[in-house]
């Protein structure tokens, strides 16, 4: 290969510097010239190397470039795909747990006001079975595979002399870190609930 050519002739041209510099020691006037003569020859041989390289690999990267290119307006159309389809399942996942937790809310609600009732009459009522967690499930089977809708945060820092001194700089990480622990409400801070999806092909990884 042209390659493995070029780098054995620098190898081989430069084999008494390359010997040189392994043993290389300054102790005296006359040593630190040897070495600063050494230094200079090595910069040099390593500029010619790095020139060398380069041009061996300039017809890669501009061939790689040449591929890139061609992708991408496919990949664009692909990626633009993704983040329309994304956002509006996001946005319908949402609708759906807003609407259960209302319902649900409605239902605790109706059933108080049953048992309320009841009290004023001295009726023995049977207490219904209420739903205690959101039924909106956070995985869904598609035809394809599943997708897996997870709770997240989105975290803006809007005034960070508020924010406490343990998560200064302010740190982000610190501050995703509290989060992600169950603490919503930090001074200076703005944070959102969101979800983020995460698909599995029937039989394939996470993507």
């Amino acid at each position: 290969m042209e390659e493995q050519k070029v780098i054995q002739e620098l190898e081989q041209s430069q084999q008494p510097l390359l010997h040189w510099l392994g043993e290389i020691t300054v102790a005296t006037d006359q040593e630190q010239k040897q070495a600063e003569d050494l230094l200079i020859s090595a910069r040099y041989a390593l500029k010619q190397a790095t020139e060398k390289r380069m041009e061996l690999t300039r017809p890669l990267d501009e061939a790689k470039k040449r591929i890139i290119d061609l992708f991408k307006p496919y990949v664009l159309r692909l990626e633009q795909g993704i983040d329309a389809v994304n956002s509006a399942l996001v946005k319908y996942h949402n609708k759906k747990r807003i609407e259960a937790e209302a319902a649900r809310l409605t239902a605790f609600a109706e059933e108080a006001a049953r048992i309320r009732a009841a009290q004023g009459t001295g009726e023995i009522i049977e207490p219904l079975q209420l739903p205690v967690q959101d039924p909106v499930p956070s995985t869904s089977r598609a035809h394809l595979g599943s997708v897996s809708y997870q709770e997240d945060f989105e975290v803006q820092i809007v005034v960070p002399d508020l924010v406490p001194r343990d998560l200064c700089e302010p740190s982000m990480p610190r501050i995703r870190a509290r989060v992600k622990s169950g603490v919503t409400d930090i001074p200076g801070v703005v944070i959102s609930r969101k979800y983020i999806t995460a698909t599995r092909q029937a039989g394939g990884r996470v993507k």
